[in-house]
């Protein structure tokens, strides 16, 4: 059974990390506080099952040591990965005697639970078995040492599928992948386009900036629509294809949110960010991703500029959530329908 080397402890990576040791060996790779607080103390783990406190094996990417069989695991923000990667990329592995079998890029697969489009092409240019994931995990991590998650009644679900030429070692960590998510209570789709769905969720992926901003709900979800609708026309210049939003659904019976361990809608990955004050965040490869490819492709995506904008402006000034600009994107979209 596989070892999994899960890089970064946010909601993603801890929530991951907690409900696999329950099945098989992992190590998660932090840094700062969250490496201090998981070196000496239990993670706090809340879903709407219970409380549990679980004791993870944390270590510093420095100090990390690869070994044959272990399954990479990265759940960084997108703007991290391919520094991860580099990093990564040439550790030595070794077989279970200490002799080194090869290198981490040649040998070990990398799964990728990053949002947006470009976290499977910058791991590609080290790694030659790499594997796209889409998540759709209600994980909030806001306070040190403590994850939450709403799901049920299953954790939440997860799409899988190697997004290059297939490999024998990827296609057997889906396999491997899949079943151990399963085994936990981790809903699994096993896609063989998943760039598609990884399209199709950029499509909500890009209203999440939108969640930071004060103002009026129906001013929100009418830019919220028209944000969505500008992606679409900028993936479909692009030649990218991409879904209906039903396709992301695994389990219809799944629901998402839980009040009384407060992960409540509205609070998705860039609200966190900016409610901690990170001063990094995904929007560049959210909203920024739609207006690259309208860039490259010569069409117009006037409200994801603006919005990335926006928030890049704000985290500039320290994040924080209901901030201003909201009525700047209004005023945008009457005065000048996208086309």
């Amino acid at each position: 059974m596989s070892r999994y080397v899960i890089v970064g402890a946010g909601a993603v990576g801890a929530s991951f990390a907690a409900a696999l040791s329950d099945r098989t060996d992992v190590v998660v790779v932090a840094r700062g506080t969250n490496l201090d607080h998981l070196r000496g103390n239990p993670l706090t783990f809340r879903t709407s099952a219970g409380i549990r406190s679980v004791r993870l094996d944390a270590v510093a990417i420095d100090e990390l040591q690869l070994r044959a069989g272990d399954v990479l695991v990265l759940a960084v923000k997108t703007q991290h990965v391919g520094d991860v990667a580099e990093t990564l990329a040439w550790k030595p592995v070794h077989s279970p005697a200490g002799e080194v079998v090869g290198s981490a890029a040649e040998t070990l697969p990398v799964v990728t639970l990053q949002n947006g489009l470009d976290a499977e092409r910058a791991v590609a240019r080290w790694f030659a078995h790499s594997i796209g994931a889409t998540v759709l995990i209600a994980a909030r991590y806001t306070e040190v040492g403590e994850v939450r998650v709403g799901g049920k009644p299953s954790l939440g679900g997860v799409h899988l599928g190697q997004p290059y030429r297939s490999t024998g070692i990827g296609a057997d960590a889906v396999r491997e992948f899949a079943a151990d998510l399963r085994a936990v209570n981790i809903d699994v789709s096993e896609t063989a386009d998943i760039t598609k769905i990884k399209a199709t969720k950029i499509l909500h992926s890009v209203k999440n900036g939108l969640e930071v901003l004060a103002g009026d709900q129906s001013d929100r979800v009418q830019i919220g629509s028209a944000l969505e609708a500008e992606a679409r026309r900028v993936l479909t210049a692009a030649g990218i294809e991409y879904g209906a939003t039903r396709d992301l659904i695994i389990n219809p019976e799944q629901t998402s949110f839980d009040p009384d361990i407060d992960v409540v809608a509205g609070q998705q990955s860039t609200w966190q960010s900016f409610a901690r004050g990170a001063g990094s965040h995904e929007v560049d490869h959210l909203n920024g991703e739609i207006a690259l490819l309208a860039r490259l492709h010569g069409v117009d995506a006037r409200l994801n500029t603006r919005l990335q904008a926006l928030l890049g402006t704000a985290s500039e000034r320290g994040g924080g959530t209901d901030l201003a600009g909201l009525d700047s994107l209004v005023e945008l979209a009457a005065a000048s329908p996208a086309r």
